[in-house]
């Protein structure tokens, strides 16, 4: 008998089993078990489906729940994650996906589609949108030095100095190995979470979250040195949607790893972000 169940916490000593067996994973139990308990609130409770073979487990489909303020109104997001059929059951995967998409109050995404997962979410109507990012050396500004931003590092003043909204992001991140500053100008702030990533053996920081895009774009040139140093990566790397087509100096375009896909009734791609995703949970 085959059957499609809901996977809460308590299921992780089951399930853990069949995902040790993604190929190249180096993630460790702890690891693992973020997905069933994620450091962050959600009212569904549970985190995803788990197919079900005379009982055993054959199957699991992680689902990372979260709500978001978007514009003046609250949305619910579900980020799909370590997606695994075990071979003899293989014939059954699309079941868990078809559990999914009854969530039609939840905008739905996936942040890391192989080129097979990709055909099967196009066929279900998902809309692929472009993760091309933009590597931002730290070169060294040399604008008079009234006019250059103000960096903050420390969590405590930064958690003083933020909207509710942004009070909650930060809260949520705390135990992620999230990095958080803060650019502060006369002309306006913006909180950036960033999260350490290799690329090519080199590290950077990767930007999941920039409270205000035009805060940024004005000041980043005078404070990509003074992040990068503090974070002692090579670089800042953001996602080329975040910066509305604006070209800046001394960047690189780093083309998409991976291929991104969302399923919505409400939202745009540019709502989008990976804040509350498996890329800050499980991969940077």
């Amino acid at each position: 008998m085959l059957k499609i169940e809901k996977a809460v916490s308590e299921d992780f000593e089951s399930i853990h089993p069949l995902l040790q067996q993604f190929e190249g994973s180096t993630l460790s139990k702890d690891d693992w078990k973020r997905i069933f308990v994620p450091p962050w609130a959600s009212a569904e409770g549970y985190c995803g489906f788990k197919l079900l073979k005379d009982g055993a487990v054959k199957g699991f489909l992680g689902l990372l729940f979260s709500q978001r303020l978007i514009g003046n109104r609250f949305e619910r997001f579900a980020n799909m994650t370590s997606w695994i059929v075990s071979e003899d059951c293989r014939s059954h995967s699309i079941q868990m996906l078809l559990a999914m998409l009854k969530l039609k109050d939840h905008t739905l995404t996936n942040f890391t589609a192989s080129n097979q997962v990709a055909a099967i979410l196009k066929g279900l109507g998902f809309t692929e949108y472009e993760t091309h990012q933009r590597v931002l050396f730290p070169v060294p500004s040399f604008a008079p030095s009234r006019k250059k931003c103000r960096c903050e590092f420390e969590v405590p003043t930064i958690r003083g100095r933020l909207s509710a909204t942004d009070r909650t992001i930060l809260d949520d991140h705390l135990e992620m190995g999230c990095e958080h500053v803060l650019l502060s100008s006369d002309k306006g702030d913006c909180y950036v979470v960033f999260k350490r990533t290799v690329r090519k053996g080199l590290p950077f920081a990767r930007a999941h979250y920039l409270s205000d895009r035009g805060t940024f774009l004005r000041e980043i040139d005078s404070s990509r040195a003074t992040i990068c140093r503090r974070l002692r990566v090579a670089g800042l790397l953001v996602e080329d949607r975040s910066l509305g087509g604006q070209q800046l100096r001394w960047a690189r375009s780093y083309p998409q790893q991976k291929r991104a896909y969302f399923k919505s009734s409400t939202l745009e791609a540019s709502d989008i972000d990976t804040l509350y995703s498996e890329l800050v949970l499980l991969h940077d």
